[in-house]
Order: C-alpha cells, then structure tokens, then sequence
C-alpha cells in the first residue's frame, strides 16, 4: 500500500463513513462555515511554532464572555487541561456527582486520590437535588460537577449551583464546572458560571470547541478560573506548544461566526423534541435532555448490537458509574438520520 493508498484510508477510517454514528455527540451540523471556508489561509502559518499562550484566540474567548484574558487558559482539548488541573490541585479526596464523563475519576486515579461518589437518581430525571450540600464537607479537596451532565443530559438550577460553589467557599472545597455542553442551550448564559470563575480562587470551568463547534479533531479546550497561580501551575504541567496552529486558527475562526449557534438552536430544540416524542412511544426509557443527545434505557440488552447490525452505532453507556448495559446515549442528528434511527428501533422493539 502506497502513501496515497494510506491517506485515503486514514481518512476513511475516521470518517466512520461505514455507519451511521449516533455515537459520538458533536454538533450534527459540523464545522461551521467560517472554518472551512478560511482554513486555506492558515497553510502559510503551520510553518511557524505555535503561540505558547494562545492570544489572540484567548482575547476572542474573553471578548465573546466578558471576562479578563488572565483569568483564561487554552490547552489540547478539555481532557488536557482536566489532567493538567488535577495534576496541580494533587488533591486527597474528591466528591464527583455521577453518571457522568469517565476521565474525572481517571485523573483523580493517576495521583491517588480517594474518589467518593454522588449518585443521580434516574426516577427523579437524574436531577441534582439540594441534599449534595450536606456532603460538601471540609475533609473534602474537590468536587466534579458536569453542567448540563453527560450522558443523562440533566441541569443544575441556577439557585442550587449558587448554592454549591457558596458550600464549597465555605469549606474550602475546589469546584470544577464542566461546561462542554452549556452552549447548546440558547439561554446559557443563565446557568453559565463562566463570569463567576473568572473572579473565583476556588472555581474552575472547563470547555472546549469539541461538541458546541464539533472540532473534535483540532483538539481545542480552554479553562476559566481567577486563580491565577493555579492556571500558570496547570500551564506548567502541559507541553511548551500544547495547541496547534490549525487549532487556534480554528477557534478563532468559529467565534467569527455569527449564524453557527442560532441555526444549531433552532435544529436542535426541534429534532430533540421530535426523537423524544418518538422513543416515548416504544418499548424504551429515556430521559429530557439539555444537551444534544438522549439517554435511552431497554430491557431488550442486545439492542446496540442490532442496531449495529442495522448500521447504526449508539454510545454504550455500561461504563459509566451506576449505569448498565441496558443504558445507551444517542446523539440528535439532522432529521433524515434521525428517521432512519427511530424506524431502526421500530423494527427491533415491535
């Protein structure tokens, strides 16, 4: 196999052209325009090493919230800076409320820390309820909290994640926020904490381009917190050029684009709406979601399996705390895929 041969099939392995992937939850509408229409222009500059501290993309990212450039800290995906960050926090114990995104509990593994768990309750929509305060308490370090959650798609009340990070100031607690998901609600700026942690010791939020602008594969995340000692610590931890050329390019360029969120809004509100309205009429559970995917319970445990036959790969959720094999998470896609999804569950469930 020649060079050429590879290239093609290096981009169609990654293309996942084979199936129809509910798996993965990006934003179904893919890049945005002003990306791919201008990353020619980033060719001449992938000569030259990277900026180190990201600025111009960093005074974009504080221009569009409204918050001081020193209190923002780029990195290679949101999975990088959270390394990045429990590597410098080195924390004993840590509360992380579950089921929610695995890589917490591996990081907090890597520096031995004692994990205690919080679990959401799925006959109360996997929603926070006030009781978490009472396990805020000082033998803590920190607590891990996913807004809206992944995978159950859940929010924290605005009066209650006050709450929270109020408990947790008083206890000398470190709160980390991630806030992946927040952008896909049109009113995020009421649940954001992003303005908050810009002017907190003991608040860090956490996001990236991955889902809201799906740039999975730029690798690009950024982290909020007024800490300033603590975001040089993480900028320590991480490589001298830990975001590429094409990545802040990328970045910069998405935050350009003034139409990308308002049609992602409008598609999204609208085929979640219609999938739930569809799965609540078969054989399955599934929860309200505010992001951009469902959480799905069948007691048909070889579902994903025929589904897959069928073409079509969902998100096996067995390996999230507290969930099981019965549990699967799929994205909201464009309205064609997701008919193709619901008559493929049509005919397995009746």
């Amino acid at each position: 196999m020649n060079i050429e041969e590879n290239l093609w099939l290096f981009i169609t392995e990654n293309s996942n052209s084979d199936y129809l992937d509910f798996s993965v939850n990006t934003n179904s509408l893919g890049v945005p325009d002003t990306v791919t229409k201008n990353i020619s222009r980033m060719i001449n500059a992938v000569g030259f090493y990277p900026d180190t501290d990201c600025k111009t993309l960093v005074a974009a990212l504080a221009g569009k919230y409204k918050i001081p450039s020193s209190s923002l800290l780029c990195g290679n995906g949101a999975d990088d800076l959270l390394y990045r960050l429990v590597f410098a926090l080195k924390p004993l114990s840590a509360l992380i409320i579950e089921p929610t995104f695995e890589e917490y509990n591996r990081a907090l593994e890597l520096v031995g820390c004692k994990v205690f768990h919080y679990q959401l309750n799925p006959r109360n929509d996997f929603e926070l309820n006030s009781d978490i305060l009472d396990f805020i308490t000082e033998d803590l370090d920190v607590i891990f909290l996913c807004n809206p959650n992944n995978p159950t798609g859940s929010l924290v009340c605005p009066q209650l994640l006050g709450e929270i990070i109020e408990m947790c100031q008083k206890k000398n607690v470190f709160a980390v926020v991630d806030e992946c998901f927040i952008e896909f609600i049109q009113e995020w700026k009421k649940y954001s904490l992003k303005q908050k942690a810009a002017d907190s010791l003991n608040l860090v939020v956490i996001d990236a381009f991955t889902k809201t602008y799906s740039l999975a594969g730029f690798r690009l995340g950024f982290c909020i917190s007024g800490n300033h000692a603590l975001l040089e610590k993480m900028k320590a931890q991480g490589q001298s050029y830990g975001v590429s050329v094409p990545a802040q390019f990328a970045g910069i360029c998405a935050l350009m684009d003034k139409h990308y969120m308002q049609t992602t809004y409008s598609f999204l509100d609208r085929e979640r709406d219609w999938l739930l309205s569809q799965l609540l009429t078969l054989k399955v559970e599934v929860w309200p979601s505010w992001g951009n995917f469902l959480l799905l319970r069948s007691r048909q445990l070889n579902l994903r399996q025929k589904l897959l036959e069928g073409g079509i790969k969902t998100r096996d959720c067995a390996c999230f705390y507290g969930l099981g094999p019965e549990y699967c998470r799929i994205a909201v896609r464009l309205h064609e895929e997701n008919e193709t999804f619901i008559k493929a569950m049509q005919a397995i469930l009746n």
